[in-house]
């Protein structure tokens, strides 16, 4: 096989790492927009039922207080899921800043939302671990991918 012939078969491989990217991206956005959008509409019963066994072990519950907090968090994570959504539509025109930038988000997320409620950073933890995998891998190949183009677009000295 010559050279351009694996440099294309490489190029290949890179842009199925991509397409990868672009459906763990999709995946997470559409979950996250999903979930959060379901703790937005379900935020009011959630919380009453929370106050009313806070209240029970004596604590003031500002309800309305509480429903407008999770309706804030919950609507920042599903503009963060808009994001992850825009990132798998653009992820081919601009592999590097966007597998990089959607890796650093998604532990940033993660990390944010351990800070407010410990347990979150249990909860899925295994579908936690594939999709940051997943993410390191799709910047790694489009590390790779980049430096292909570049070397491709970039005229070799005489």
């Amino acid at each position: 096989m010559s050279d351009s012939q694996l440099g294309s078969l490489s190029q290949s491989a890179r842009q199925k790492q991509l397409k990868s990217a672009r459906t763990i991206l999709l995946f997470i956005g559409i979950l996250t927009l999903v979930v959060n959008g379901f703790v937005i509409a379900t935020a009011k019963s959630s919380v009453e039922k929370q106050a009313q066994v806070l209240q029970q072990q004596g604590f003031i519950v500002d309800i309305d207080k509480a429903v407008q907090i999770t309706q804030l968090v919950a609507g920042g994570a599903a503009a963060l899921g808009i994001v992850f959504i825009v990132f798998g539509v653009v992820v081919n025109k601009f592999p590097v800043p966007i597998t990089i930038s959607a890796l650093v988000l998604y532990i940033g997320a993660a990390a944010v939302f351990a800070l407010i409620d410990p347990t979150t950073l249990l909860q899925g933890l295994i579908i936690k671990i594939v999709i940051i995998v997943g993410l390191v891998k799709s910047v790694s190949a489009a590390l790779a991918y980049q430096k292909e183009l570049d070397s491709a677009a970039t005229p070799e000295p005489a």
